[in-house]
């Protein structure tokens, strides 16, 4: 028994269970910050003004995941053979898509009352901070590729720090808000930049002939993954109203990161995998059991602290707790269903992974529909646990 203790303490030496660590304290960095950014904002900045700008942070960040165009999968799948070639090919690809995506989205943005008074200094600064994020998230996914994701850890830690400059920009009002964020993110960007180094940004054919359905696949399969966490809160409010889905948003919101650490080990296995990872299978089995033992503790603290987590929000978040409890208990149908698709990615079988996310997300989208206006927000719960346990099973049947 002591010498399989030692044994297991001795794997948390290697990069599996080292990237995951600094994967898993990089999202908690980000976690916390934000919910420390907005705490700030919303006693420096009119209430107004800060409602303006989360619309446009929001905006900043769906421009960062459509610029990504799956690449942040082929980085990390094809790193291992093409190296730099793979990082350079994706900072062009990436910067490019990111200007494409904000233009676009700014003069939308722009033709909505809510947003002209702003006028075209708003653009400039919105299309600068996407490729600003855009760029961020790519250097991120290529300390991880490296199995150096303690410098991914230390962008999240500069940009963290982003509310320092919400105390000297209050004269800008929204945009002050907005070039806070932005101005954290050029932090983490630099720290990348100085610490990882610009690889040579040129396009390489051949990477690109490897890695582009399979990237393309993915960030289809990516968008139908984020869909739910898009469109559950505005489903949420035209059935059940505004106090409803502000108790479903905090609800939700936690629940997805009490996930934050099985999917960072997840996200380190994809490392692993794609360097070519020996007893690929005894590994996988080792990543669900640490996974599934990290769920069990998070059950416990659910059930126990739970509501004094939701009522540092107002009393009223209470009623979010039965939400929490479903989808921390659905997170142990998350873990199996998330590691599947990792290993599918590692065998390139990407067509697999836009059925799969594509059926999870009509099962959980539609399920949430039907039982939201006869259970209120425990539908979204109802709808959370059944839809991956369909697709766990689906996937286990095939896979296992």
């Amino acid at each position: 028994m002591l010498e399989i203790l030692k044994q297991e303490l001795h794997n948390f030496k290697t990069p599996l269970y080292r990237n995951s660590v600094y994967i898993s304290l990089a999202t908690l960095t980000t976690a916390v910050a934000g919910f420390l950014f907005w705490a700030i904002a919303a006693r420096l900045y009119p209430a107004q003004d800060v409602g303006v700008a989360s619309a446009i942070v929001s905006a900043l960040n769906l421009t960062f995941n459509l610029s990504m165009l799956g690449m942040n999968f082929a980085i990390i799948r094809f790193y291992p053979e093409y190296k730099e070639r793979a990082i350079g090919s994706a900072l062009l690809i990436t910067s490019i898509a990111g200007v494409a995506f904000s233009v676009a989205y700014g003069l939308i943005m722009l033709s909505s009352e809510s947003f002209k008074a702003l006028g075209w200094k708003f653009l400039g600064i919105f299309v600068l901070f996407s490729v600003i994020g855009t760029l961020y998230n790519v250097f991120s996914t290529y300390a991880i590729a490296r199995r150096r994701a303690e410098h991914a850890f230390f962008q999240s830690l500069l940009f963290a720090g982003r509310f320092l400059f919400l105390f000297l920009l209050t004269s800008m009002g929204v945009l002050g808000v907005v070039s806070s964020f932005g101005l954290g993110l050029l932090l983490g960007l630099g720290y990348a930049v100085l610490m990882v180094g610009i690889p040579k940004v040129e396009l390489d054919r051949e990477f690109i002939g490897d890695a582009l359905r399979f990237s393309l696949g993915n960030y289809l399969a990516s968008i139908a993954n984020m869909a739910p966490n898009y469109l559950m809160p505005t489903l949420v409010l035209s059935m059940l109203g505004k106090e409803e889905a502000a108790y479903f948003y905090m609800a939700f919101a936690i629940g997805n990161l009490i996930l934050f650490v099985p999917n960072a080990i997840n996200t380190s296995f994809f490392v692993e995998g794609s360097h070519g990872l020996k007893n690929m299978r005894r590994t996988l089995k080792k990543a669900i059991a640490f996974s599934y033992v990290y769920l069990a503790v998070a059950v416990v603290g659910v059930w126990l602290f739970g509501g004094y987590v939701l009522r540092f929000f107002g009393e009223g978040y209470v009623g979010g707790l039965p939400l929490l409890r479903l989808m921390v208990l659905g997170g142990f149908f998350v873990v199996v269903v998330n590691f599947s698709i990792t290993v599918l990615n590692i065998q390139k079988r990407v067509k697999e992974i836009v059925v799969i996310n594509t059926l999870k997300a009509a099962l959980f989208l539609g399920l949430s529909y039907l039982l939201v206006p006869r259970m209120g927000i425990v539908g979204v719960g109802v709808g959370f646990v059944i839809s991956h346990l369909f697709v766990n099973l689906v996937l286990v049947f095939k896979l296992f």
